[in-house]
């Protein structure tokens, strides 16, 4: 089954099949008419996240249904889980370190509340990371919608039982180096500092939990690049 490259690929939050009209949330229906300028009858791609991407098309004007008219691929969910615990930076870096990370197949991301987070109401900013991980997901054509999980207190995080059985890294300069076994497990999660760094207390507490220091190399690397590489490596060592 042939991917259509060329044309728009929306996400709509609702079971999808060959043959179904969707009645489309305002929200979405405004995105496809006024942003992305799509017309009636014009083709486009959708999917809902749970491995199955549709070609569809909108009818009439001033209508918010599409019809589905054909299925365009599957894909089965990857058993292996890679994890961001991407500590709370500035809204340019977090944003960025989302959606880089959405756009290289990240499973869940966890914003961390650390010792030098960028403090602020991240509460607030919730929707919007999740807007920008839909968005994202649409632009890299992805199938499957990553989690935002919501935010944790670094110390819960070192000592979280759903983390248990995970391979847990936390990568910081004063690490060894990354070995092939390090991406070998079917679920890891991966700690990143916010823009100041994690503290010598937070890496003690972190070796104390069994949590693996690694590095990234010599190179002082900003957060959002430092998520990036490290679920690059991760994927591909």
């Amino acid at each position: 089954m042939k991917q259509l490259n060329k044309q728009h690929r929306v996400f709509i939050n609702t079971s999808l099949d060959v043959g179904k009209e969707i009645d489309c949330p305002t929200e979405t229906i405004h995105h496809i008419r006024n942003v992305l300028r799509v017309k009636t009858n014009e083709k486009i791609i959708i999917f809902n996240g749970d491995g199955k991407e549709f070609k569809g098309k909108l009818l009439k004007e001033n209508n918010k249904k599409i019809i589905i008219t054909d299925l365009l691929r599957t894909k089965k969910k990857s058993s292996k889980k890679i994890i961001l615990a991407q500590c709370l930076s500035s809204n340019k870096h977090m944003d960025f370190a989302i959606q880089k990370s959405v756009e290289l197949g990240i499973d869940i991301i966890i914003p961390i509340k650390s010792k030098r987070s960028h403090p602020g109401g991240y509460i607030k900013k919730i929707s919007h990371w999740k807007k920008i991980i839909i968005h994202a997901t649409e632009q890299s054509h992805g199938l499957f919608i990553p989690e935002l999980s919501e935010p944790m207190s670094f110390h819960q995080t070192l000592t979280h039982r759903k983390f248990k059985s995970s391979h847990k890294i936390i990568f910081h300069q004063s690490g060894r180096k990354m070995i092939p076994d390090d991406s070998k497990a079917d679920n890891i999660i991966f700690l990143i500092g916010p823009e100041g760094g994690f503290d010598d207390v937070e890496i003690e507490d972190a070796t104390k939990e069994n949590w693996n220091i690694i590095s990234l190399g010599d190179r002082i690397l900003r957060t959002e690049t430092a998520a990036i590489v490290a679920q690059t490596l991760l994927r591909n060592v």
